[in-house]
């Protein structure tokens, strides 16, 4: 029996993909090589009775389209946007915080900083805004690097975070920000093409208002969990615990897979949810020239049996939201530097989220779960030594964190490898500068110039994180290709 289309792994973008080409009347199968479908959007039961999400941890790029074509809210799907937006706390004991609400972001600037800092944040919000209005669109078209540059300007597109948040006066109030230019890279904010990597994170939709990040109920696996629901109720079959071997191609075209232990499904088309460079080795191809996919974050769970008050903010509020550790720019501009020389950042950066504090379904009362986004790490990071530089980071600001911590776990580059699948541990698949998002992103059609074969992981365009946006575009031309727009 040859089959429309078999999806290997079952990732968010892969059952994307599945979901649209079974609505579309195709026979679809998804491949996924572990137990649960989900990828590196899952929640996982890491401790007796306390659930929580160890790849990815908040919910905004997931594009409204998506979510509308294939009904994701009556598939279980619910969304909270997740307050405060950033929180960054000091050791002097100051703080910057941030709101969905740009305007509520300048009344708390003004009061705990200076007039002068809101109206530099004022400008930047605005401009990016609606740089952000016009790049929406584009994240659901094929790359068109001069589509992007007549949207977004060069600023954007090419220019150093660094650069774009200069109208702020006060280094402190930048740095939170600063560091959503650096996620997932090997870079430090004056480094060209940061400035898009933080724009990028202001193209979201998902979580109601414009450019807002919120919490999925239920963790991560709440999304791919509908997502599987919506490719099902399409007609679409999801096997688990079937890792792909290899992709057949004969005559320069993928005609099928082979699964781990010999069973051979044929298919008009193969579509790819693995990274490039594990479908380049599945498909039997050369690798993408220069991809760059070294993973510089360790990712750390923390088992807590209460939540510690920041001195700059007690309460449990400011943990609510995502937590910015990271005290100047040349902290960061040091821990980039570190990596790419080889060694572990002496002074890492941290992104943190603590679920728990707003979902009471994932853990029993007393409990909850930190989850630790740690840069900047050689691929080869002893990912226990990470986690304790970046406890003792965040412990400068909330020096009552460790004695609160009950277990961990700590995923560096290769322990994220062997756990999610992704070769060399990058949970974006690839580098996110411009450079690879629009000129080497590799496209969703012919992956390695193979016909039929479609990449549909976020290493296609237009990038990581949980956007959905690769899956629709590859199910898109396959669509296309198989005669069925």
């Amino acid at each position: 029996m040859t089959r429309d289309a078999v999806v290997i792994g079952g990732g968010h973008n892969g059952l994307v993909a599945a979901a649209y080409l079974a609505r579309a009347g195709l026979q679809v199968e998804v491949l996924e090589r572990r137990d649960i479908v989900g990828g590196a959007c899952v929640t996982e039961e890491l401790w007796p009775g306390v659930r929580a999400s160890p790849g990815a941890y908040t919910l905004s790029l997931l594009r409204a389209e998506i979510v509308r074509d294939l009904d994701l809210r009556r598939h279980g799907l619910h969304v909270e946007v997740h307050e405060p937006y950033l929180f960054a706390p000091f050791p002097d004991g100051r703080k910057v915080v941030t709101w969905s609400d740009r305007a509520r972001t300048c009344e708390q600037l003004e009061r705990d900083w200076s007039r002068a800092d809101a109206d530099g944040y004022r400008d930047f919000a605005a401009r990016w805004s609606e740089a952000a209005r016009r790049a929406r669109p584009l994240m659901l078209e094929p790359p068109d690097r001069e589509r992007w540059l007549d949207a977004v300007g060069p600023g954007i597109l090419d220019g150093a975070i660094a650069d774009e948040l200069a109208g702020i006066p006060s280094e402190q109030v930048r740095v939170p920000l600063a560091i959503q230019g650096l996620i997932g890279t090997l870079a430090g904010p004056s480094d060209p093409g940061t400035a898009f990597v933080g724009f990028y994170h202001e193209l979201g939709e998902a979580a109601g208002p414009p450019g807002a990040w919120g919490y999925a109920r239920g963790g991560m696996g709440a999304v791919t969990a509908a997502l599987r629901s919506a490719a099902e109720a399409a007609g679409a079959r999801v096997r688990v615990e079937s890792p792909v071997e290899r992709v057949l191609v004969e005559d320069g075209r993928a005609v099928g897979v082979v699964v781990e232990g010999g069973e051979e499904l044929r298919a008009r088309a193969v579509l790819s949810n693995a990274d490039p460079l594990r479908t380049a080795r599945l498909a039997g191809v050369p690798e993408p020239d220069g991809w760059r996919q070294s993973g510089p974050v360790v990712k750390v769970m923390l088992l807590l049996d209460g939540l510690p008050d920041f001195p700059s903010w007690p309460g449990r509020e400011p943990w609510r939201g995502a937590i910015d550790i990271g005290y100047s720019l040349a902290d960061l501009e040091a821990a980039a530097a570190d990596a790419r020389a080889g060694r572990p950042a002496r002074r890492p950066w941290i992104e943190a989220a603590c679920q728990t504090a707003t979902d009471d379904s994932l853990a029993p009362p007393g409990r909850h779960v930190v989850s630790l986004f740690c840069q900047c790490f050689p691929a080869d990071a002893d990912a226990g030594a990470a986690a304790d530089a970046a406890v003792a980071r965040l412990a400068e600001a909330c020096p009552g964190l460790p004695d609160r911590i009950v277990d961990r776990l700590a995923l560096g580059p290769r322990e994220l490898e062997e756990r999610f699948g992704i070769a060399g541990g990058h949970i974006f698949h690839g580098e996110m500068l411009p450079g690879q998002v629009l000129e080497q992103r590799c496209e969703a059609r012919g992956f390695g110039r193979v016909e039929r074969l479609y990449l549909c992981g976020s290493g296609a365009h237009p990038g990581g994180a949980v956007t959905g946006a690769p899956g629709y575009l590859a199910a898109r031309a396959a669509l296309s290709d198989l005669g069925r727009e």
